[in-house]
């Protein structure tokens, strides 16, 4: 078995039963999808659920949910495998028993065996081109069951968010919510984030809950070192 380049070609044979499908709706209209920085470039994260799959650099895979967990949770497993390369790996086709496997470049360990019914899916166009003889159907293109996204437009938008945007408690607590867009957690001593019992901005990273004043507007005519000595004795008298 030799080592391919795979382009595969997702397809909608991984239904339950015939009939309209349904979609875990929370993950698709205006749903933005993690993206993260992968050896091979930017990579489409799939949701924490067994019914969406990554396909792909920047594509979504939707998992009919008629499937009960566990069946979904292994559709997921077989796609993601296919489409979604790891560093040191290859795809090994064996077009004439109609299976694959993933396989470690370096060791030549094999380090995942395809379902043979889905391997015969998702390399079905391959297989048939070095094997004529197996003749294995070759499935529409997904349509619905496959979403593209815009990854560069993605993490575009999110570095227009200020780090200020988000809570948090620690500098690697920041880099977990935002994915790597912010680094630094703010801390603020002059705020305005007081007005419900929220986690406040004195700062933003500080665990206990919000319980201090409302800032009061600058004076006309204050000088700024004015205004945030106020500002300091308003907030923080009490623990002087």
């Amino acid at each position: 078995m030799s080592k391919v380049v795979l382009i595969t070609m997702l397809l909608n044979p991984f239904r339950p039963c015939e009939g309209s499908p349904t979609f875990q709706e929370e993950y698709r209209g205006g749903y933005v999808p993690n993206v993260i920085q992968t050896d091979y470039g930017l990579q489409v994260a799939a949701p924490d659920t067994p019914y969406v799959a990554a396909a792909g650099s920047n594509k979504l895979y939707f998992i009919d949910t008629r499937f009960d967990p566990e069946t979904a949770k292994h559709v997921k497993e077989q796609i993601e495998k296919a489409t979604v390369p790891n560093p040191e790996e290859y795809v090994a086709i064996d077009e004439v028993t109609a299976t694959a496997e993933l396989k470690n470049s370096v060791t030549g360990e094999t380090t995942f065996v395809f379902d043979p019914p889905y391997a015969r899916v998702l390399f079905a166009r391959g297989m048939n081109r070095h094997n004529p003889d197996l003749k294995l159907p070759e499935h529409e293109p997904a349509g619905d069951w496959l979403v593209t996204y815009d990854l560069d437009k993605i993490l575009t938008e999110r570095a227009n968010l200020f780090c200020y945007d988000y809570g948090c408690y620690s500098n690697n607590d920041c880099i977990r919510q935002t994915h790597g867009n912010c680094r630094i957690c703010h801390h603020y001593r002059v705020d305005n984030e007081c007005d419900q019992p929220l986690t406040n901005a004195i700062g933003i990273c500080h665990p206990k809950l919000c319980s201090r004043a409302v800032d009061t507007p600058k004076e006309e005519r204050e000088t700024d070192a004015s205004y945030y000595e106020r500002m300091d004795k308003l907030h923080w008298a009490s623990e002087s």
